[in-house]
């Protein structure tokens, strides 16, 4: 079968193509520029058109496939209905690709894309073969997706757009219930901002049904509101997992403490104690090793954790888990740092994070005011969306802190149309009346000026720089760890 997929270097398209590939399928594509997935497509034989246009649909193609970025005035979609070639939108081929699989979702505004990853990487690892497939590129593969001939697949289920019931799994992770919606999808389109949470909690309470209707089973964190929202349905869970407490769940719970986190050479590590609590006798597992950043990545491995012991129930794969940690992979634009060595006699660390709402910012910020205590910290900021903007408009404004300099940059669209008084120019602004403790907030709207203002501030010091969005701010990071590679390899 030959297969077009139209937008195939989006995160979720590309994964669908690599399957089709794999599956033996004859696979073809469309997308506006290149970039590192349009070029592993191109490595595996895809080809790839750079141009959206008529002539890139022909009659021997059998079914396309669509992004939800592709509208009904897209030339290709077009030229396919004109052709009477069988379309599907991205989320209907995945539920083909899905069927009759054994299914793991995992779910939650806060770490599902970690936390589906190193579940992926920790069973193959532990030999309990399955498929992956995660919103986050993994650089050691140089891939999003695991596929292989096993009927398990784990899969980043996004409640974001209300696509999670797509979805059927027989064990699903929810992460939390925070809100962290696209206001431009079916699902919260029209919905008042004060009414968010409730049609959120609306969504989950269907996905939960469903797992439920299956016999499946339900892993939570113990996320105070998540675990009341369960409560007061009257659902079950199998497993609650979290930093530890002494609440009795009344199942297993797995739990992180003693957490230290560290850096070395310009590198973050957390290093943590693994702990099974079963019918109120606390199991010692091991200690844990993570080469990353935050309690949030010890959050992010308990949840792998929950998911592998829900399948096997056996205590010895989770310290085998433990031992095998730090080989353990994250994906790109997780505290992905991108240069770190010696600058000037100073060492400079360039880091680019996919953070984009309150709450993981001001994790990120956290955690990185700790372990880099001793550093000059900079952080440069791309609003992603006017519509989430200006969801988290008031949450904002605390969301940074304890900074040497924040760069704020101009809202990235998205394809958004502005929003009246929503922009970044007032932003900054709300920002400065703050009790920040930032001893420099500026707002710089050229990405040329803003690598021209970081080569005057660093150097004289050692220095942490963080990009921080899910925008195009990774093209600056980028460009500007870039030329430090240069530099380096001068002298």
């Amino acid at each position: 079968m030959k297969i077009f997929f139209s937008g195939v270097g989006g995160i979720g398209m590309s994964a669908l193509a690599q399957i089709a590939a794999l599956n033996g399928h004859e696979v073809v594509g469309s997308d506006i520029k290149p970039s590192y997935i349009t070029e592993k497509l191109q490595q595996m034989g895809i080809q790839i058109f750079f141009k959206q246009e008529e002539k890139n649909i022909t009659e021997d193609i059998d079914l396309f496939v669509y992004s939800s970025a592709i509208d009904k005035e897209n030339p290709e979609y077009k030229k396919a209905n004109l052709l009477n070639i069988k379309s599907l939108h991205r989320s209907q081929y995945l539920d083909q690709i899905l069927l009759e699989k054994e299914l793991i979702a995992i779910t939650g505004s806060s770490g599902k894309t970690t936390t589906t990853t190193l579940t992926g990487l920790a069973l193959n690892q532990m030999g309990i073969k399955s498929n992956l497939i995660t919103g986050g590129w993994i650089k050691e593969l140089n891939s999003n997706v695991i596929w292989n001939d096993s009927n398990m697949v784990v899969i980043e289920a996004d409640e974001s757009d209300g696509s999670l019931l797509n979805y059927h799994p027989n064990i699903a992770l929810i992460t939390d219930l925070a809100v962290d919606v696209n206001l431009n999808s079916g699902e919260f389109k029209n919905v008042p901002l004060q009414d968010l949470k409730s049609k959120l909690k609306e969504i989950y309470k269907k996905f939960v049904e469903r797992i439920i209707d299956k016999k499946g089973r339900i892993i939570i964190s113990n996320d105070e509101e998540l675990f009341n929202f369960i409560k007061n349905n009257g659902f079950i869970v199998n497993v609650v997992f979290g930093e530890k407490t002494y609440v009795d769940y009344g199942v297993p719970f797995i739990y992180f403490d003693n957490l230290i986190q560290y850096e070395k050479d310009g590198f973050p590590f957390v290093e943590f104690t693994l702990g099974l609590r079963l019918k109120n006798d606390d199991l010692y597992l091991g200690n844990a090793n993570l080469k990353s950043i935050g309690r949030y990545n010890a959050f992010n491995f308990v949840g792998a954790c929950s998911t592998l012991f829900s399948l096997t129930e056996n205590v010895d794969c989770l310290k085998k888990l433990c031992s095998i940690s730090p080989q353990l992979s994250f994906t790109k634009r997780r505290f992905e740092i991108l240069f770190n060595d010696i600058v000037n006699g100073n060492r400079l660390v360039i880091v680019d994070d996919y953070a984009h709402n309150p709450k993981k910012i001001s994790f990120l910020i956290e955690n990185v005011n700790f372990v880099y205590k001793d550093y000059q910290r900079i952080a440069i900021f791309q609003p992603h969306r006017y519509t989430r903007t200006m969801m988290f408009w008031d949450k904002l404004k605390n969301s940074f802190f304890n900074l040497d300099y924040l760069i704020i940059l101009p809202i990235y669209s998205a394809g958004e149309k502005p929003i009246e008084n929503i922009n970044s120019e007032n932003l900054t602004e709300m920002i400065k009346k703050q009790n920040t403790r930032i001893k420099q907030i500026l707002y710089i709207d050229d990405f040329d000026r803003v690598i021209r203002f970081l080569r005057n501030v660093v150097g004289n010091k050692d220095s942490i720089v963080i990009f921080i969005g899910a925008g195009n701010i990774t093209n600056l990071a980028n460009n500007f760890a870039s030329s430090f590679y240069n530099f380096v390899k001068k002298f």
